[in-house]
């Protein structure tokens, strides 16, 4: 494999975990389907690919409320995003966000006391 054709590859797969990535953190709060849409700035028909892999995989949860899809990322969609955080953090160093991981950990910890109640608050 030449040198073009790894960075190709490369640049292709770190575009890809983007759009993961900015799927995940769009959805964290919960999200309508064309919201999400919006803020991810994705073609539809590459927007629903990711969608159904991401919902497979369970990092994304859906609920469907009267015709309208609602999406929201799981506790193991949050578990990743706050790795990639750290991971991006110790490999390209810079201003680490330490209020962006804080955020993402009280959010599944308030999930989690939520659970013990069986109250469900979208």
């Amino acid at each position: 494999m030449t040198v073009p054709q790894w960075r190709q590859l490369f640049t292709k797969n770190k575009r890809e975990l983007d759009n993961v990535i900015r799927i995940l953190r769009a959805a964290s709060k919960g999200a309508k389907k064309t919201q999400l849409n919006h803020r991810c700035n994705l073609a539809p028909p590459i927007f629903g690919k990711y969608i159904s892999a991401l919902t497979e995989l369970e990092l994304l949860e859906v609920k469907n409320v009267d015709e309208t899809y609602y999406f929201r990322t799981t506790d193991k969609g949050l578990e990743l995003l706050h790795t990639y955080h750290k991971l991006r953090w110790l490999l390209w160093g810079g201003n680490f966000d330490y209020m962006l991981v804080g955020l993402l950990g009280r959010l599944k910890t308030d999930r989690q006391e939520r659970g013990k109640y069986s109250a469900y608050i979208s």
